[in-house]
């Protein structure tokens, strides 16, 4: 990028007040995101320690330029592993600046109005881009519907900055991604039927991470109890809609078909 551009943006930092802004030049739209740091509450640390869930396992505290370095770092490792991500343009101590890759899944699949049609295609193509991450033998670690874009028949990857403790293994962040992006589903308003099941195949399919299944399973015994719970039409009324449509993912968690001959049985996690 010529010096134009680069005081372009140096003023579009200055003024900006937001951690994340758009702007366009010459007709092109772009994304700056300043430097942020990155670190988990001592409560999140808590509860990660007396339940031991991967949902909630504590990102690594970073410092606002080691997360943006991070970040930079990750974003230029995915490109070289032909994994989708937006080019950077422009990075210093601050901020760096990301071409536009679309629109987040979330403003597809959110909308009161969408069709069942149209929410099994992004969600198909949302875990086809994750599978293609792990299957490259990498994390997302911030796998929501809205950490994933859609440009050009194409799901991009943003929003990279976390990472975790190097004694977490990596089928495990793995999980984490893939249990993420479930529950980010939940957030769906339209009065469609979320698949999960369908959905847990095509991802199983992919990467032939069999034993996941039975670790989802397993999480949603945990909660077993709740579940019996949400059912009774007394306490079911007192649910508002994002409860309920949690109680809905991990019922079909719970009652998911387990292939015995696909189960690694040797995985400690499961």
């Amino acid at each position: 990028m010529h010096e134009n551009f680069n005081d372009f943006v140096l003023n579009e930092y200055t003024k900006s007040s937001s951690e994340i802004t758009s702007f366009f030049y010459n007709e092109k739209k772009y994304w700056l995101k300043k430097a942020r740091p990155t670190k988990s509450s001592i409560s999140h640390k808590i509860y990660y320690k007396l339940f031991n869930l991967e949902l909630i396992t504590p990102v690594q505290e970073k410092s606002a330029i080691q997360a943006l370095e991070f970040e930079c770092t990750k974003l230029e490792e995915f490109k070289k592993l032909n994994i989708p991500v937006p080019n950077v343009v422009f990075k210093n101590n601050n901020f760096f600046v990301l071409e536009d890759s679309g629109k987040n899944i979330n403003s597809f699949i959110r909308k009161k109005d969408v069709t069942q049609e149209k929410i099994d295609f992004y969600i198909i193509k949302s875990i086809d881009a994750i599978s293609l991450i792990h299957n490259k033998k990498q994390y997302h670690g911030g796998a929501q519907a809205r950490n994933l874009t859609f440009k050009d028949d194409k799901i991009y990857s943003i929003d990279l900055e976390d990472s975790f403790d190097d004694s977490i293994d990596l089928k495990t962040l793995q999980f984490r991604d893939f249990l993420l992006f479930l529950l980010s589903l939940t957030k769906i308003r339209a009065k469609v039927e979320i698949n999960y099941e369908l959905f847990i195949n095509r991802y199983i399919e992919n990467t032939k991470n069999y034993d996941f299944k039975k670790r989802l399973q397993k999480l949603a015994k945990r909660i077993s109890i709740l579940l019996v719970l949400s059912k009774i039409n007394f306490i079911k009324k007192f649910l508002g809609k994002d409860v309920k449509k949690f109680f809905i993912l991990f019922d079909s968690l719970y009652n998911l078909k387990i292939d015995k001959n696909n189960i690694n049985f040797k995985d400690k996690n499961v």
